[in-house]
């Protein structure tokens, strides 16, 4: 690239993405904002929001064992601010657009728990993204709609990520149209004109695939595993409003065939007003949806978990309350240290759903934690 404007403004946009990827600007957009535009939208790329992600997490099987360990792999899409320079000719080296990769691995049998996080332009094949099918290349990093699902009305994923030394294969299933995360899919989370993100869920896929651990000389060691996994796919114009530092989010697979969706958004050392969810029930004549207002849910922090490797004080069991359903579960994690370390630094793990008064187990699900601080000393 001839630009070495351009090329300074590449290194300051990675530079603030990594430091400050939970506080970007509110940033203007054009897109059609109605929900006309938002009913084709679960597996599409919406170009004219500066902010868009693919989120799956799930719980994996290995041959007669019941689910135990957890995965996650996110695709992020950031616009930025560069702008082809009039009469040059264009370069696959322009910054106008900035991919991102999370990957973990929560390993529940040796209690070890493996991240990565890549940041990159787009660049032809090798750093992309597709939208009409979807597919999303970070290096060997991949996530893509397949072809010919088999039956009518459903639909097939790829996901392929690497963590550490283990290789994730797997294939999603799912049918039917996605959960929308609030009326008409449109999810309020702060005070500002854009505070909000469309928000499309499939709380409950079913997986199949492999798991490969690299063997120190090379070679690739493969095993077949089944699961269920949770995907989402959120658009939107910031992540943050005025004051707020992050936010406690939840996805759960609930007994009796029920998904919940629960956030609180936080500031620095309270919690945020704005709060809700989406709770999917299962009844006679199908699935029954309620959305859950701020004053339905409360959290309440049970104990700490200080990081070793940050000093910052997460959440580590929960108590969770929602007063219209008369309803109150507890989350537990299924290993204390599932902490993403890099830019930013933050808790994202999988969490076993419980029974508060009998202690039995009543799902599973995955637990998000950004926005508490580092401490000097113990946990409040």
């Amino acid at each position: 690239m001839n630009d070495t404007g351009g090329i300074r403004f590449l290194q300051k946009v990675l530079l603030l993405l990594g430091v400050l990827f939970l506080s970007l600007p509110s940033t203007g957009f054009s897109a059609q904002t109605t929900e006309a535009s938002l009913a084709p939208g679960v597996f599409r790329n919406h170009a004219s929001y500066p902010i868009e992600w693919w989120y799956l997490t799930g719980r994996i099987s290995y041959p007669g064992q019941r689910p135990r360990d957890g995965f996650e792999g996110t695709f992020f899409r950031f616009n930025t601010s560069y702008r082809h320079p009039n009469g040059r000719p264009r370069s696959p080296w322009e910054p106008s657009r900035i991919l991102s990769f999370h990957g973990a691995y929560s390993d529940t049998v040796d209690h070890r728990f493996r991240s990565t996080q890549l940041l990159s332009r787009t660049f032809r094949r090798a750093v992309s993204l597709q939208s009409d099918p979807l597919r999303i290349r970070l290096g060997e990093n991949r996530l893509e709609l397949l072809p010919d699902p088999g039956h009518p009305g459903e639909f097939r994923l790829r996901l392929f990520e690497q963590v550490g030394n283990r290789l994730l294969d797997f294939t999603l299933r799912g049918e039917g149209p996605p959960l929308r995360e609030g009326p008409g899919g449109r999810l309020v989370t702060g005070s500002g004109p854009r505070d909000w993100a469309w928000y499309l869920s499939y709380p409950g896929l079913s997986l199949k695939g492999r798991v490969g651990q690299i063997k120190s000389d090379g070679s690739i060691r493969w095993t077949p595993v089944t699961g269920v996994a949770w995907f989402d796919h959120e658009w939107t114009g910031a992540l943050l409003g005025n004051g707020q530092t992050g936010w406690i989010w939840l996805g759960a697979r609930l007994s009796g065939n029920h998904a919940l969706m629960a956030f609180q958004m936080q500031r620095k050392h309270r919690p945020d007003r704005f709060q809700g969810g989406t709770y999917l029930s299962l009844q006679n004549k199908g699935f029954h949806t309620d959305w859950l207002d701020p004053s339905d849910v409360t959290f309440r922090i049970r104990s700490y978990w200080k990081s070793p490797h940050t000093g910052i004080c997460y959440p580590s069991r929960l108590d969770l309350f929602v007063r219209s359903l008369k309803k109150k579960w507890r989350i537990r994690p299924v290993l204390n240290d599932q902490e993403l370390t890099g830019r930013p630094d933050y808790w994202e793990g999988a969490v076993e759903i419980q029974d508060p008064v009998s202690g039995r187990r009543a799902g599973d699900g995955y637990l998000e934690l950004t926005g508490f601080p580092v401490l000097k000393g113990a946990c409040p």
